[in-house]
């Protein structure tokens, strides 16, 4: 599906639904250059340490969206007539100034023309705010660190075993820009970094599932009218930002530890080259608006079990056991006249970091160019060779992997958007008074704090009820609140857990 065929399919779906005209009217100029813009598909950003952000990143996080209950969620329980198209601006004079300054730096490295930087005015789409979330993770690209994760250990980058001193560590500083001073400071790249799922919810991660939680409940609560749209871009920004890390645990150097191997090749008159060969050549195949769309959304127990769980049906355990990376293909071995074929192939399997993916027959009588093949895809190759027997990874392997694994991590990335959002409430209004409930919650209920709010028809937000109270909610059991004397839209915000984790619940409607 082609972006223009997503815009027709979003807009015609606003039309069906009769979104109001003054804010359709507010929407056209900006609804235009967003369409323009995103029609342009040669944003290129720089190196990066993860899927190509500029291309497959975004291209990935535009499938999940649309695949995902994502323009519903804002068309019908966030009170965005537009859904997805609708017009937001980034209000950054109420970010916290660090916060403005840092976001904006990373913005003006944008390319508008790819769609992801605002206009002047600091306006852009829902769906081109959550996109731009996801190339922000990446930029600057050395942000790629905090998206490693080895689902065997739980652990991040550690690539410890690469380092040779000081000196490997200034050449790879002065290479990725840095200085002595950065090295000395700790700010320059060292080959590690924190598991994924810890970055996710780092207080450094300024696109992490905090702020993402703390937003979208502010996107409802806050009192006027521009913190709200402030606090839902933030909340759109910082869910490019999480799907970005998901996607990347379905990128194999990403769970398979494996930095050095993949992205320090030397290539290129510099000897430096930190760019992906397996990464390039999705970027280069498919671009953005090529990215292939999910094959279904998948469904998880809990947030932590899309990346990992006992289940091994975590993203980042079937990245990990069914594709090699680059730097974890089997050793080269040296073959004796003496050796078996059987022994050839035990030699080889002991050399693998990894366990899996794994091979029991090589076919070594001929020579050339041949596969291991795994339900009918190339998963490595070898090569006889005089000495021995040489393992490789090719253009034809990254083919049969990325047709696999591009529409398998969109699908995750589309089931993750869905959970966090799983659960929404339910408004009725009778005689002055609301009652609303939560439904689709995980397992019988849901515990914490539900808050009512009342809006005023100069658009000001107050609570009305359940500020203090925290209580167990089953599913569909109704809270009732009288409304102050013209209330024209009610807000309810919940903040807890239900047998799936931590849940957020933001939601209005139109007093009826």
């Amino acid at each position: 599906m082609t972006t223009t065929t997503m815009t027709i399919i979003l807009a015609n779906d606003m039309y069906r639904r009769g979104a109001g005209r003054a804010v359709a009217a507010r929407g056209v100029r900006k609804f235009g250059l967003a369409v323009t813009a995103a029609l342009v598909m040669s944003l290129q950003v720089g190196p990066a340490f993860a899927w190509d952000p500029a291309t497959t990143q975004a291209g990935l996080t535009e499938r999940a969206l649309l695949a995902s209950s994502f323009h519903k969620i804002l068309a019908e329980r966030l009170g965005r007539p537009l859904g997805a198209l609708e017009p937001l601006a980034l209000h950054s004079r109420l970010w916290p100034g660090e916060l403005r300054q840092s976001i904006w730096e990373r913005l003006a490295r944008l390319d508008p023309a790819g769609g992801y930087r605002p206009d002047a005015d600091g306006v852009n789409t829902a769906f081109n705010w959550v996109a731009a979330g996801a190339v922000l993770a990446e930029t600057p690209p050395e942000r790629g660190r905090n998206h490693f994760l080895d689902p065997r250990t739980g652990r991040g980058l550690d690539d410890g075993a690469g380092l040779a001193g000081t000196m490997h560590a200034l050449r790879l500083g002065i290479d990725a820009g840095g200085s002595v001073r950065g090295l000395a400071t700790g700010t320059t790249f060292d080959l590690t970094g924190p598991a994924s799922l810890d970055w996710l919810t780092s207080p450094e991660n300024d696109l992490g599932l905090p702020v993402f939680e703390a937003q979208i409940g502010k996107a409802v609560s806050a009192a006027e009218p521009v913190e709200r749209e402030a606090a839902l871009v933030r909340a759109l920004l910082s869910l490019g930002g999480l799907l970005a890390v998901l996607e990347d645990a379905g990128e194999p150097a990403h769970v398979r530890n494996d930095f050095r191997g993949s992205y320090l090749e030397r290539q290129g008159p510099s000897g430096w080259d930190r760019g992906s060969r397996f990464e390039r050549f999705v970027a280069e195949r498919y671009g953005r608006a090529g990215v292939p769309k999910p094959s279904a959304t998948v469904t998880r127990p809990d947030l932590r079990s899309f990346f990992t769980a006992g289940d091994g049906q975590g993203l980042a355990d079937r990245t990990q056991r069914r594709f090699f990376s680059d730097g974890t293909v089997p050793d080269e071995i040296r073959v004796e006249p003496s050796n078996t074929p059987q022994q050839i192939v035990e030699m080889a399997r002991a050399s693998m970091r990894l366990p899996e993916p794994s091979f029991s027959r090589l076919e070594l009588r001929r020579t050339g160019r041949q596969y291991v093949t795994q339900q009918g895809r190339r998963v490595l190759g070898y090569e006889r060779q005089p000495e021995g027997v040489r393992f490789f990874l090719d253009e034809a392997i990254y083919l049969d992997t990325s047709k696999v694994l591009l529409p398998e991590v969109a699908s995750y990335a589309a089931g993750f958007v869905d959970h966090l959002f799983r659960a929404r409430a339910v408004f009725d209004f009778e005689a002055g008074k609301v009652s609303v409930k939560l439904e689709g919650l995980r397992g019988d209920a849901a515990e914490g704090r539900l808050v009512l709010y009342a809006e005023d028809a100069g658009g000001r937000r107050q609570a009305i009820a359940g500020a203090d109270e925290v209580r167990k909610l089953a599913s569909g059991e109704v809270v009732a609140a009288s409304l102050p004397a013209g209330t024209r839209r009610v807000a309810a915000h919940f903040t807890g857990a239900d047998a799936a984790g931590t849940l957020i619940v933001a939601g209005e409607a139109a007093v009826r």
